[in-house]
């Protein structure tokens, strides 16, 4: 082999990092029968290290002149792209799952609810995965508390719950771990009783009080920014997680190491819209469930706010 055959760059598959884009990429390794290296890029749909005839799932390419395949749900995408779109308005790895379904073993289908359950659509899992894997449909503990002397399960099924085992690895940046317990899993119990990913969660959990302590809010009417330092990948978490508490406002939160944003609630794409004048901030997702970067630093942001708000 000569030395410029060596360094022919191979395909890929680019996914999103979150529970959808890891299953809709382990779906697509089924569906093409290759076990294509999976990349997470950190930017959203960045195309900077593409290969043609790559694949990309659950994200919109930055740059329209690629070329290969990407099966994805963040709509629109540009009118003119030289990739082959496979697309519709529901969760990525439903699509992938849809579009490989014959080739996707049916011992792997229930791996389905853990793409549906993380991007917050569970009622879309077709009747035929639960027939095959009725498990899916058990009924665990999910936390175990003690009030005013007594003791309380929260008792949920199983298919509701997969996804936050994943999330833990997600949230820790430890994207090829999260793959690989959802690629080796043989069962929803098996991947649900993971003591690994059960320590990933207790560390993000300790994280996640931690980092709440010494976090700022600053209320903007129907709009809270929340402020927070962190070294794991929590911006998402701390917007869900906060709505409750802040009177279901629509949150902004802003991890100030980084930089790394989500915006969270029902005026998301009001927010997201109002807020395109600063060019440093880059806001992109589904209507209700945004995430983004702010690349100033964040009190030049407030200040904007200010003016904006």
């Amino acid at each position: 082999m000569t030395d410029t055959e060596q360094q022919v760059p191979t395909r890929k598959i680019f996914a999103h990092h979150d529970a959808d884009g890891i299953t809709s990429a382990l779906f697509l390794q089924y569906g093409i029968g290759e076990e294509l290296e999976v990349v997470f890029p950190e930017k959203f749909g960045d195309t900077s290290k593409w290969v043609t005839g790559s694949y990309m799932v659950d994200m919109r390419p930055r740059n329209p002149d690629i070329e290969g395949i990407v099966i994805d749900h963040h709509l629109p995408h540009p009118e003119h792209h030289k990739y082959e779109l496979i697309s519709a308005e529901y969760p990525a790895s439903l699509i992938t799952w849809e579009t490989y379904k014959d080739k996707i073993p049916k011992k792997e289908w229930w791996k389905l609810a853990v793409g549906l359950s993380g991007d917050g659509q569970p009622e879309l899992m077709p009747t035929e995965v639960y027939k095959e894997h009725p498990s899916l449909l058990k009924t665990v503990k999910s936390s175990l508390y003690q009030r005013y002397g007594r003791w309380t399960a929260s008792m949920f099924p199983i298919y509701k719950l997969l996804s936050s085992m994943i999330n833990a690895y997600l949230r820790k940046g430890e994207y090829e771990s999260a793959f690989n317990l959802l690629k080796y899993s043989k069962s929803p119990m098996n991947l649900y009783t993971s003591e690994d990913a059960r320590i990933a969660k207790a560390d993000v959990k300790n994280e996640y009080m931690a980092l709440l302590k010494d976090s700022e809010i600053v209320d903007y009417g129907n709009l809270a920014i929340v402020l927070f330092s962190s070294k794991y990948r929590m911006s998402g978490y701390v917007g869900s997680s906060l709505q409750d508490v802040l009177s279901n406002k629509t949150i902004m939160a802003i991890n100030k190491r980084n930089g790394s944003l989500s915006l969270r609630g029902d005026l998301a794409t009001y927010y997201r819209d109002i807020l395109k004048p600063l060019d440093y901030l880059e806001i992109d997702g589904h209507s209700a469930f945004m995430g983004g970067k702010c690349t100033k630093n964040y009190n030049d942001l407030l200040e904007d706010l200010d003016k904006l708000l």
